[in-house]
């Protein structure tokens, strides 16, 4: 079987014959069926009769459309990605998530080769692909350091998966028409975690913290994560409202004000503060009545939902009578004093994750360049300060250089989401948490495009 390029678009068409491209399809197919499967708690003779079928059509579907609609491909990804977390039922690393991460890259990989590698030199994503292989290249050296070069390894790939979105997003994504596509695809990756955040909300909340209350996780594994997802799509769309049809606004309002209140109900307070940064941005950039929409609902917040006070008072003290750090933010400067001592290659770090597996909580630094200094060392925390630089860098000459209308709302949105990616990564694991990082460089990639097309031709372009 081989597939020949019918479009620059990625689209291809299908005929019979031996080639790479039908080892992927079998490859990828039996990788995502196995992975499915082992990320679920069957027992033979009971679900796996069910499971193993819909596990390899599943993965075929995805592999031929990989391989014969690279584009759709991708759209379908953004969708469902967020969705994805929910069926890693166990601590295997063989997962649901990484399965569609190695089927991703083996895909962009293929079209890549089917298409002009070089061109990718033009792209407007190549002042973020230098720090990115930068941070990829002093991790996968890492690998040499680490006690666990297998959990290190598979840390690498989280990264090296980042790098290839970045690549496949800024080849692909080249007109207004598929602008608008993949902005549509990140609104709806939402519609299915808000409808498991609603059946959580009903029934209390999927985990308790202190005083009782319920926090969501939706599809997610944890409220944190969840939290750092809605509060980039909330930026997203209130970025992007004043430039959509009229039609539209109303459905994307709703969808905000859903967004919103579900971010409420995670009780993720960094996530609350990246929100809260992300909208100043905006308000400053573009909309400076949104000052008066967010007075307004942090007040209504704080008197409909008093367990939002009480998530937020247990910062001003620091140890509960048992002696414990009264609040999270104090366990976390306790351990980041923890994690400091495991450095002892301060050039090149101890490997990825070699915190989590050493260190007798088994937790994360909860601070990513706490993380880089001590896992991938000076060389790598410099490449981590330099991809923040260059996305600040980026982001802002994308905003000045974007027309009125969809892309300087898309270039806000992206400088709203990287400042408030900053205050996250402060006080948790962003670096780590791959499906986070699938929607911001989704973001971001999409807003630098758009700021180098010609204005919008659409009738409904503000």
């Amino acid at each position: 079987m081989t597939l020949e390029p019918s479009s620059p678009s990625g689209r291809l068409g299908l005929r019979v014959g031996p080639s790479y491209e039908a080892l992927l399809l079998v490859g990828s197919a039996v990788v995502v069926a196995a992975a499915v499967v082992a990320a679920m708690r069957w027992t033979p003779g009971d679900r796996v009769g069910l499971l193993l079928p819909i596990a390899i059509v599943a993965g075929l579907g995805l592999s031929i459309l990989a391989v014969a609609r690279f584009e759709i491909f991708l759209l379908v990804v953004i969708v469902i990605r967020a969705s994805l977390d929910v069926a890693k039922l166990t601590s295997s690393s063989v997962d649901a998530t990484g399965a569609i991460s190695v089927l991703f890259i083996g895909a962009t990989l293929v079209w890549l080769l089917r298409h002009d590698p070089l061109v990718a030199g033009a792209s407007p994503v190549r002042g973020l692909l230098a720090p990115l292989t930068a941070l990829l290249v002093v991790a996968a050296v890492g690998i040499v350091f680490s006690t666990h070069p297998l959990e290190s390894a598979l840390e690498v790939v989280r990264i090296g998966t980042v790098v290839v979105i970045v690549i496949a997003l800024g080849r692909v994504v080249r007109s207004w028409q598929q602008v608008r596509a993949f902005v549509f695809a990140l609104f709806a990756s939402s519609i299915v975690p808000l409808g498991f955040a609603s059946l959580q909300i009903a029934r209390g909340g999927a985990g308790l913290i202190g005083g009782g209350i319920g926090r969501v996780n939706a599809t997610f594994q944890h409220p944190n994560p969840f939290g750092a997802y809605l509060f980039l799509i909330l930026v997203l769309g209130v970025a992007l409202i004043p430039y959509v049809p009229t039609i539209w606004k109303w459905a994307l309002g709703a969808l905000l004000i859903a967004e919103s209140a579900v971010l409420v109900t995670t009780y993720a307070r960094g996530a609350w503060v990246a929100a809260l940064v992300g909208l100043i941005v905006v308000a400053v950039l573009q909309s400076r009545w949104l000052f008066w929409v967010m007075g307004v609902a942090a007040i209504v917040i704080v008197l409909a939902v008093p367990t939002v006070g009480l998530r937020l008072a247990d910062l001003s003290e620091t140890r509960a009578e048992s002696g414990a750090p009264a609040n999270s933010l104090v366990w976390r400067i306790e351990y980041w004093k923890q994690v400091l001592e495991l450095q002892d290659n301060p050039l090149l770090g101890i490997g990825l994750r070699e915190v989590q597996l050493r260190e007798q909580q088994g937790a994360p630094p909860h601070n990513d360049f706490v993380r880089l200094y001590v896992e991938t060392g000076l060389v790598g925390l410099a490449a981590y300060l330099w991809f923040f630089g260059a996305l600040f860098r980026d982001a802002v000459r994308a905003y000045r250089r974007a027309a009125p209308g969809l892309a300087r709302g898309l270039t806000v949105a992206f400088l709203a989401a990287t400042s408030g990616l900053v205050v996250l990564s402060v006080a948790a694991n962003v670096i780590s948490q791959l499906v986070i990082l699938w929607y911001f460089v989704s973001i971001g990639v999409i807003a630098l495009v758009a700021s180098r097309l010609d204005p919008d031709p659409s009738p409904t372009a503000a």
